[in-house]
């Protein structure tokens, strides 16, 4: 969301947890990149599972996931605007009186001098600029120390850069500047489960539950934080009220099929992992969890294929990233978007194609091998009306192109667009 203009030109800035369409692509999927991101399994389970082999789940010992970000959390960055901003500690950030912020709520408006740097924070972030939004958020605390808001975002940015020990940190000073405000802060849940403290998660995820009972993201991470604390039967059921009130969770059933895989129930265990498969069908762990299933109901030949295409999803989701955490430090990359797009292709994720070119696209709109790679890509998925609108741009862009009139040329003869 672009900060809005109100009487006398003042901006109105909201946060996330105030207006979800702020920063909406990280709000939306950080409960995804949760515990999931080192998602936890039985001992059962882990014994032999190549998903730890191909690099689709990896355990990070205590304190190393702080370092996970590229370069580790005293590099600094090399772009313009960057600047060291990825080399500082954020709990070097002064603190305010206690007390400063006691009455302040999400619904309570910006300070005037800090509208400017929140403005600005909220448009990097918009580009998935984290070093930019970052050195905007530092300013805002620079100013007024412990303002909750850029508390609660650099949480969230410090969580995708995958750099949990600054996220807890992020999210503790929230916390103590707004200590009524726990339910917005599932994500230091995460953030501890990630680094393997699953008691301190467990308890602090029932501390969220404690005021929003029914938050889906708080049940799933606490059925996660019981399951590695030998629980699963509480964690089943925990999962299976997320399923309740999210019924597309997709990420809910997969795990209910590793329990009830690691209790030797096959049947139900498949049931649950189709269910996965058909939800998120890019999603490597339920076809992991059906290949094992099927090895062990003695479907060998289904197994093979299911677990063919787990290799496939497993390497591109530890190559996707990859990519997404080095555009998080550096947005302004077509190389990337490149590579994110070919991997896309690679398993015939047309939607994650299609939001990697539309990110190239911004950065290059006029450039027509793009154009002609959107018209390819569009073709190949069998989009007719998508493909059609991508031959309008093109032609558009690049009326005056041979490049591009011989593309066109070739889609509208298979097509037969000129036909109609």
């Amino acid at each position: 969301m672009s900060p809005r203009p109100i009487a006398g030109g003042a901006l109105v800035v909201a946060w996330a947890f105030a207006a979800p369409s702020l920063f909406a692509h990280s709000a939306s999927r950080l409960g995804e990149a949760g515990p999931d991101a080192v998602a936890g399994r039985s001992r059962r389970a882990a014994q032999a599972d190549p998903a730890v082999a191909v690099g689709l789940v990896r355990r990070p010992a205590r304190g190393e996931a702080e370092q996970a970000a590229p370069g580790g959390p005293r590099a600094s960055s090399s772009r313009q605007g960057g600047g060291g901003v990825l080399a500082r500690d954020p709990s070097t950030l002064p603190v305010a009186p206690a007390g400063r912020w006691a009455g302040w709520t999400p619904a309570s408006p910006a300070p005037e001098e800090l509208q400017a740097d929140l403005a600005r924070a909220a448009v990097a972030w918009s580009r998935r600029d984290a070093p930019a939004s970052l050195a905007a958020l530092f300013a805002v605390l620079e100013t007024r120390p412990d303002y909750p808001p850029a508390w609660h975002q650099c949480g969230v940015i410090y969580f995708r850069l995958q750099r949990y020990g600054d996220a807890i940190r992020a999210f503790e000073r929230y916390l103590g500047a707004a200590p009524g405000r726990v339910g917005d802060t599932r994500a230091l849940g995460h953030g501890l489960y990630s680094l393997g403290r699953y008691a301190e998660a467990r308890a602090h995820y029932e501390r969220v539950l404690e005021v929003q009972p029914d938050s889906v993201e708080a049940l799933r991470g606490l059925a996660l934080a019981r399951l590695r604390t030998g629980a699963p039967k509480r964690a089943l059921e925990l999962l299976e009220r997320v399923v309740s009130l999210a019924p597309d969770h997709a990420s809910a059933h997969a795990w209910i099929a590793q329990v009830h895989f690691d209790a030797g129930r096959l049947d139900e265990a498949l049931a649950a992992a189709d269910r996965a498969r058909a939800l998120a069908p890019f999603s490597a762990r339920a076809w992991f969890l059906a290949s094992r299933v099927l090895f062990e109901s003695g479907r060998d030949e289904e197994g093979e294929a299911a677990r063919a295409r787990f290799e496939l999803l497993a390497r591109a989701e530890a190559e996707r990233r990859t990519l997404e955490a080095r555009l998080l430090l550096d947005p302004a990359r077509p190389a990337l978007l490149a590579k994110l797009v070919d991997w896309c292709r690679r398993i015939g994720d047309g939607d994650g194609a299609r939001s990697a070119l539309g990110r190239w696209l911004a950065l290059e709109p006029t450039d027509v091998p793009l154009r002609i790679l959107v018209l390819d890509v569009e073709a190949a998925l069998g989009e007719a009306a998508s493909a059609s609108r991508a031959a309008a741009d093109l032609a558009r862009v690049g009326a005056e192109d041979p490049r591009a009139r011989r593309r066109l040329v070739r889609y509208y003869t298979r097509t037969g667009e000129y036909d109609r």
